[in-house]
């Protein structure tokens, strides 16, 4: 979710400065312990189509569109995507790794 909003914030002001967070800290919240996985999963689905949605909808110069990051300096969107990119196949490969190691096949 908070990739999307950059995104948009990147798309919608001028070099915005977006807030970091603390990932660790997010992900030890009770929601993440209480509220069944089909949730997550479908946020992430949801999140995904108007992120693509709005992805397909872009023209070319819209990529070198920026955001400045506290912590990382100054991307565009195209390198926000790359991050994305590597990033997801990161969480798949763990949970691959894991559905092998304990045979869930």
């Amino acid at each position: 979710m908070n990739a999307y909003i950059r995104c948009k914030l990147a798309l919608t002001e001028n070099t915005p400065t977006i807030k970091p967070y603390n990932e660790d800290a997010w992900a030890r919240l009770k929601d993440s312990d209480l509220t069944p996985i089909e949730v997550s999963l479908s946020l992430l689905e949801a999140v995904h189509v108007r992120w693509v949605t709005l992805l397909k909808s872009l023209k070319p110069q819209d990529f070198d569109r920026k955001f400045n990051h506290p912590e990382r300096g100054t991307q565009t969107i195209d390198e926000l995507i790359a991050l994305y990119d590597w990033h997801g196949s990161h969480h798949l490969a763990h949970i691959t790794g894991l559905r092998d190691r304990m045979k869930w096949w």
